[in-house]
């Protein structure tokens, strides 16, 4: 019995909609940082808002990249460099969001 040829079917469509997805989340947490930062005077908190909507643009840029990647040439997957800065950025958007918490509710 021979294996039937591979069908990709939508798996590529929904992991390049899941990159836009998490850029569109890290710039929205990176907004709500900056506004607090702001508010707050806390130029620490502001300064980690620019930090992750910087790490937003260049997730978004990644995400165009590797949908041109899919659409034009063979998958290539994505280097560990990048998947730990990815890592990097999402916790810090973690911290900068709890940080964010703390500061409003006065505690």
């Amino acid at each position: 019995m021979t294996a039937a040829p591979r069908d990709p079917g939508l798996q590529p469509e929904r992991t390049l909609l899941a990159w836009s997805r998490t850029a569109l989340v890290l710039a929205a947490d990176a907004l709500l940082v900056l506004r607090t930062g702001y508010v707050r005077g806390l130029p620490g908190l502001a300064a980690l808002g620019g930090v992750l909507a910087l790490a937003a643009v260049g997730l978004y840029l990644h995400g165009v990249r590797r949908r041109s990647a899919v659409e034009h040439g063979p998958h290539v997957s994505a280097s560990r460099w990048w998947m730990r800065g990815l890592t990097a950025a999402v916790v810090l958007a973690a911290a900068g969001s709890a940080w964010s918490v703390l500061v409003n509710t006065g505690g």
